[in-house]
């Protein structure tokens, strides 16, 4: 019964929002959820039907009150008081806040891609067409490590989108011709708030980026943690959600290690 009561964050799917925090949920002020510290505001259209509610709750709590005996007066302002509590956290939805926050580079980032199959040239011309696809202006660093591996590296910092995005890119550039060559991209970075929905848990610790293995949808990353597995796709709304399979494969764990 008291799951009826129960919301999820629509950032991480955690029902992180329970009848006190439904209670308290209004359009017009944000409130965070406890497990990826997102900002949340009560859905509009179910603010404006509270006080409809408010009103009718409160009818039916007067005429149960009303036919009740002078010695169950007590629970009939209980009842009156629970409709109206009820209503309330029935109607509350918790929905993502649009807005999205300055980005603030971060000189001393640890972000990196390691990339091994794409020969020094190839890889300059991708990162090339990536900056020149998008809006991105970033300083990109290219080192290399061995005679078969590259790293990126971000002295002015990139936001996460984007570097999520060129992880993505590097496997699959929009303009590469197909190869048989083996291809093997993961990046490293330490998460923060600019990942979102990640719990508050994992913020400050270091994860591995990369396509999963066997990837069929060409549109999706993945990270790796102490604290589990997260994929984000391209196509929805680029949001971590927690997945049971990591699909790291050796390549790629063997390049990040």
């Amino acid at each position: 019964m008291m799951r009826l009561f129960e919301k999820e964050c629509p950032y991480c799917h955690e029902e992180s929002f329970n009848f006190r925090e439904l209670l308290a949920l209004v359009y017009f002020k944000l409130r965070e959820c406890k497990f990826c510290g997102e900002s949340v505001r009560n859905d509009g259209f179910r603010q404006l039907l509270i006080l409809p509610a408010i009103l009718l709750s409160a009818f039916v709590g007067l005429v149960i009150f009303s036919l009740l005996p002078n010695s169950l007066m007590p629970l009939g302002f209980l009842t009156i008081f629970v409709l109206i509590a009820s209503a309330i956290t029935l109607l509350a939805k918790p929905v993502k806040v649009e807005f999205a926050p300055p980005f603030v580079p971060d000189p001393n980032n640890d972000k990196i891609i390691c990339v091994s199959g794409w020969s020094e040239d190839e890889l300059r011309t991708m990162v090339t067409s990536f900056i020149d696809e998008g809006t991105l202006a970033a300083r990109i660093d290219l080192e290399k490590q061995s005679d078969s591996v590259y790293c990126l590296t971000f002295p002015d910092d990139i936001p996460a989108r984007e570097f999520v995005s060129l992880i993505n890119y590097l496997n699959y550039p929009v303009n590469g011709e197909p190869t048989e060559k083996s291809i093997t991209i993961g990046g490293k970075a330490t998460l923060n708030s600019e990942f979102p929905g990640i719990p508050k848990s994992l913020v400050g610790r270091k994860a591995i980026f990369y396509t999963p293995e066997n990837d069929e949808d060409h549109d999706v990353v993945y990270l790796k943690t102490e604290g589990g597995a997260f994929a984000t796709s391209f196509s929805h709304d680029d949001r971590w959600e927690q997945v049971n399979d990591p699909r790291l494969s050796a390549s790629v764990g063997l390049l990040t290690s």
